[in-house]
């Protein structure tokens, strides 16, 4: 992903260096002779040495974190210490790093990707077009092996785990948890994808655009992977082989879960397949205008012949218009922000259509509400 962020933001001529700061030196000086461009860089950096990397960042404007979710913590220290604004693939800041981050005078964007990111862009763009905001509602399918790099591998046992605190829904300001494979509903993405049902999912978008988009009273995330993978997902969870239960393995007290996760590892990592790659988004918005309901739905695809490059590329190229976008504009808000509240979405999505490679189809149509619809169980009328 930070390949495909460093390839895009080449793209943009207002960008004057892009430094690859890797600890793998071997990786990025082949990235770096790959894209033979004078504004380009190769820095040695160690993210969990703060100190060290924060002294190397003076004389830039974004710091683009693309590294694994389980490094935010070192990432987001390095630029509250370098004081240099910074951005993120996706995160979940702690009331105390929300603080750090305001004190220290730089803005910070959570969730900087397609889903989060360019998913709360669109959020954004669709209650634009309401007085009234009353749902949110983003989907996702991404068609890719289980494990063609260990964060992507991570990415899916984090999210259909047995146990995960963030995935759930948020309804009238009240967030529930709930199990894995809830929350099913069937989905109209664009072609070749097409219909696919998706679960409720992890994202962060569901807690930041309920408290960023007023008014509105529900808003989900829900995604799923290949069905196949999903089948498989569901054996592991039926067996407990996701959860957070320990076992003795050669005499070591292991997690159920990690076992799993190296196991799968061994047995599919790196794996590409000569199957369909997609990483689709449809974001749905209901709402109210001149007293009538509306609804407007985007629906986000990309050339199909990206093949293994997919996730890297949906997730690299709107991170990269996003850190762009933060360089261009700087400190409009102090602290902790979200992509629907620092960016313009007609602003960010002009940016994104002159790359000419990801495709958003938005419509605005009448939305009819049948009469005495109610709320069960958690889940929304209008679901």
């Amino acid at each position: 992903m930070g390949s495909e962020v460093t390839r895009t933001l080449l793209r943009f001529p207002e960008v004057k260096q892009v430094a690859i700061g890797e600890y793998n030196l071997g990786a990025a000086n082949r990235l770096a002779a790959e894209l033979n461009d004078p504004r380009v860089r190769v820095v040695s950096v160690d993210v969990t040495k703060v100190g060290e990397t924060a002294a190397k960042l003076e004389g830039y404007d974004v710091l683009m974190n693309t590294t694994y979710f389980g490094f935010f913590d070192h990432a987001i220290q390095v630029a509250v210490k370098a004081k240099i604004d910074y951005a993120d693939l996706i995160s979940e800041p702690t009331p105390e790093q929300e603080e750090m981050v305001r004190k220290s005078g730089i803005t910070a964007v959570s969730g900087l990707g397609l889903t989060p990111g360019l998913s709360n862009v669109l959020a954004r763009q669709g209650a634009n077009q309401f007085q009234a905001t009353e749902e949110v509602h983003i989907h996702w399918v991404s068609l890719r092996t289980v494990a063609p790099s260990e964060g992507l591998m991570d990415t899916i046992i984090w999210e259909l785990a047995t146990e995960c605190p963030t995935r759930g829904y948020s309804l009238n300001g009240r967030f529930t948890v709930v199990p894995p494979f809830e929350g099913s509903k069937q989905v109209k993405f664009a072609e070749p994808v097409g219909e696919q049902t998706v679960y409720y999912v992890p994202h962060t978008e569901t807690v930041s655009l309920s408290q960023n988009i007023a008014g509105v009273k529900y808003v989900s995330v829900r995604g799923t992977w290949r069905p196949s993978l999903m089948e498989d997902f569901r054996v592991l969870n039926r067996y407990g082989l996701l959860d957070s239960a320990e076992v003795e393995v050669n005499g070591v007290c292991q997690k159920v879960s990690d076992v799993a996760r190296k196991r799968i590892w061994q047995m599919h990592g790196r794996q590409i397949d000569s199957n369909l790659w997609a990483f689709f988004i449809n974001v749905e918005v209901i709402g109210r205008r001149a007293g009538e309901w509306k609804r407007y739905v985007a629906n986000v695809s990309h050339p199909v012949d990206w093949k293994d490059r997919t996730t890297a590329k949906m997730t690299g190229i709107p991170a990269a218009v996003g850190a762009m976008l933060l360089g261009r504009n700087k400190r409009k808000q102090i602290g902790i922000v979200y992509p629907e509240n620092y960016y313009d979405p007609a602003e960010f999505l002009h940016e994104l259509a002159m790359l000419e490679c990801i495709k958003v189809e938005e419509s605005v149509t009448d939305y009819h509400v049948q009469a005495g619809a109610v709320e069960l169980a958690g889940v929304g009328a209008h679901d």
